[in-house]
């Protein structure tokens, strides 16, 4: 049988679990994966709409253990740079994206209003 230390601390638990300084982005986020996963979701919200993309119209969502990004971007290109702010902004979560692309091309024929 093992023997537990007199100094309080759990053997299984680690510095960055226990409170203990030289935390990491990730370990912060293993410590309060709910509450961290909000703030990266709403930092990544932020980059989205001040950067050049000026995107409004994502819906970033926590779901479980993974994020969920619905919308629809003007090109694929835009589309792309969705995909790169969130691999950035959430690193170690798993992104689901469903962003359509915005139909841009002509109407082939008139519309007919009767």
């Amino acid at each position: 049988m093992a023997t537990q230390p007199d100094d309080g601390t759990d053997p299984d638990t680690t510095p960055a679990q226990s409170g203990q300084s030289g935390q990491s982005r990730q370990s912060r986020q293993s410590r309060h994966p709910t509450t961290n996963t909000e703030y990266l979701i709403a930092h990544l919200g932020e980059r989205l709409a001040g950067g050049d993309l000026a995107e409004l119209g994502m819906r970033i969502e926590s779901r479980g253990d993974s994020v969920h990004i619905t919308g629809t971007a003007s090109t694929a290109h835009d589309r792309e740079a969705i995909l790169r702010l969130a691999a950035e902004e959430l690193p170690g979560i798993a992104v689901r994206a469903d962003i359509a692309l915005a139909d841009v091309t002509a109407p082939d024929h008139p519309e007919d209003l009767s």
